[in-house]
């Protein structure tokens, strides 16, 4: 592999590594105002990613924080998290 190559595709990595660890770090309002810049991509550009990740993002806004039931971080049915160890000794 030549260096030149080698460079490039670090170069794409390091990119792409980038670019996740700014979506997942920006609030919930961020991510939908660069969704709606995205829009004005070409239709062959944007497919059908940023339909699925606009999907997502207005689907933790109505999650809460899944502290609770009614916030969707439990399955129905499923026993709630403790809150403490049982065998721990009280503060």
């Amino acid at each position: 592999m030549s260096l030149v190559l080698q460079g490039v595709v670090v170069s794409a990595v390091v990119a792409a590594c980038l670019l996740y660890s700014a979506w997942r770090l920006a609030s919930l309002k961020l991510r939908l105002r660069s969704l709606d810049a995205l829009e004005h991509l070409p239709r062959a550009l944007k497919g059908t990613w940023v339909a699925t990740l606009r999907q997502r993002t207005f689907a933790q806004l109505a999650g809460g924080c899944s502290g609770c039931a009614a916030g969707g971080g439990l399955t129905p049915g499923a026993p709630a998290r403790p809150t403490r160890t049982p065998g721990a000794p009280r503060r």
